[in-house]
């Protein structure tokens, strides 16, 4: 079972390119033309599917949002409490492995088939089978269907971060599965979530339209325009004349003019992403821990958060954010002292001057890169940048076929999920670093099957002090999720982390 969620990046061009842009791309979003029942959202890249449970970036989770919902999802002000969504509500057996689910009665697919207990299992089955998702349900063995409205949803052991996990499944349905197939089903999505599917033009843009009949009531908001504007500045442009109405800004140099104008309002949202360096530990001499801890110690934090995140990020050198289960300042942080980079250079038999060869990185990535080439030289560690496409570099990472790289990723929800960074069954997927201990998988299983919260922390602390020790990855900073948006757009205060919202709560002032 696996997941992988790839946040995308964008480079900043010249401002008379964007505006040429701006104006190839059209528009449709602007303050004038707006009635109030129209949207308009920028985004970086255009998403490559809307399977519920293969999706892999994060534009795609994004949008499956609109057009899926969950069983329950967490409360965006305590976001540790989960409430109900089609699920009214759930019970737990006295032994913690079998979670019943009381379903909601009349809540329709937007092809006006109703929503039942099959499509739930149906979904398990889906998100079982996935590559990209099957962390989501992690410890789930099989149900059973009581009634149309009631299933029973049974773990192979006691699972303490199974019911959280729900609120990260959409929900499908499989009638829509059977009749399309699976081509269709992934690229024209039937859900039951607040928004429909409508169109999708390649490289352009793709459109929803409100869902009238959706069980929490038809949103305000009708029709929405997702925009593919892959320049940060053609970006900015876009939501200060009033062309883009919202969006997430993944490159912050363009923050301070957005927050200059009163007509766009800039949020700041806490979430667990991280920015980092990944090390092939299959290939030498990435494999030795010495080594790994010489480019830890030469990597300039500080001058990265300023120059690649424009100072919108927090430096941290450990996989885990501070106040997260599991971390802990007792851990190894590691600093920026290149002197002791050296020292642990010579300890692992590195020379001068030695070559690593070639850094593939993804486009996004290239800033980010162009610094850690930088800070490698410094303790005279060489290697040329490679850049490639989005896709063609996750192939890369997927069969291994790299030694060093730099990018960004997120594992939201329960520190569980890190063990997909961390973990041998998920080499090739979110475990970048292709690392493989026996030890640190067990104690994953040891700390799913652990309902005390003491003690659950106690083994998540052990975990990432070894992780740590070891340097498995050389982790840089947290991001801090920036979003824009048009200064009349109602948006509800506080988004929650990692930054989730939907669409349906949005309105227009009158």
């Amino acid at each position: 079972m696996r997941k992988r969620l790839v946040k995308i990046a964008v480079l900043c061009l010249a401002l008379a390119m964007a505006l040429s842009m701006l104006t190839a791309c059209g528009g449709g979003g602007s303050e004038a033309e707006n009635d109030g029942t129209s949207l308009t959202i920028g985004s970086d890249t255009d998403y490559s599917t809307l399977h519920p449970a293969n999706y892999s970036s994060t534009i795609e989770q994004r949008t499956e949002d609109q057009i899926y919902d969950t069983l329950l999802c967490r409360d965006t002000v305590d976001q540790e409490t989960l409430i109900p969504r089609v699920a009214e509500s759930w019970d737990v057996s006295e032994d913690g492995k079998c979670y019943t689910f009381h379903l909601r009665q009349g809540v329709k697919f937007q092809n006006g088939t109703e929503l039942t207990a099959k499509d739930v299992a149906f979904t398990l089955d889906l998100y079982s089978k996935s590559e990209y998702q099957g962390a989501v349900v992690d410890g789930f063995d099989h149900y059973e269907i009581v009634d149309d409205y009631t299933i029973k949803v049974y773990t192979t052991e006691v699972y303490a971060p199974f019911l959280p996990s729900m609120a990260q499944m959409f929900l499908a349905s499989k009638d829509y599965y059977d009749e399309a197939g699976e081509d269709k089903f992934a690229q024209e999505p039937i859900g039951c979530g607040a928004y429909k599917w409508v169109s999708h033009e390649i490289g352009n843009k793709w459109t929803l339209e409100a869902f009238d009949e959706y069980y929490g009531g038809a949103p305000e908001i009708k029709n929405v325009t997702f925009k593919v504007i892959n320049d940060v500045t053609t970006m900015g442009v876009g939501l200060r004349n009033g062309e883009i109405d919202f969006a997430e800004i993944n490159d912050p140099s363009y923050v301070g003019e957005l927050e200059k104008d009163d007509n766009v309002v800039v949020e700041k949202v806490s979430r667990t992403m991280f920015g980092f360096v990944a090390m092939n530990t299959e290939k030498e001499p990435f494999n030795n821990p010495d080594f790994r801890k010489a480019i830890n110690y030469a990597m300039n934090r500080e001058d990265i958060v300023t120059s690649v995140k424009e100072g919108y990020a927090d430096v941290n050198s450990n996989l885990v954010t501070p106040g997260k289960m599991g971390y802990s300042d007792s851990q190894t942080q590691y600093n920026f002292d290149p002197a002791k980079a050296k020292e642990y250079l010579e300890k692992a038999g590195i020379p001068e001057g030695y070559d690593l060869g070639t850094m593939y990185v993804a486009e996004q990535y290239k800033s980010l890169a162009t610094i850690v080439q930088s800070n490698l030289a410094d303790v005279g560690l060489n290697c040329n940048i490679e850049i490639l496409e989005f896709n063609a570099y996750l192939q890369k990472l997927g069969q291994g076929d790299f030694t060093i790289t730099c990018l960004q990723m997120v594992l939201e929800g329960d520190t569980q999920q890190m063990s997909m960074a961390l973990c041998s069954d998920y080499i090739g997927m979110a475990n970048n670093a292709r690392y493989s201990d026996p030890e640190i998988d067990q104690w994953f299983k040891d700390a799913a099957a652990t309902i005390d919260e003491g003690e659950r922390t106690a083994i998540y602390e052990k975990i990432f002090s070894k992780v740590q020790d070891e340097a498995v990855y050389a982790v840089l900073y947290n991001p801090e999720l920036l979003y824009a948006h048009n200064a009349k757009l109602h948006v509800p205060a506080g988004f929650p982390l990692e930054g989730k919202f939907y669409i349906s709560d949005f309105s227009w002032e009158a």
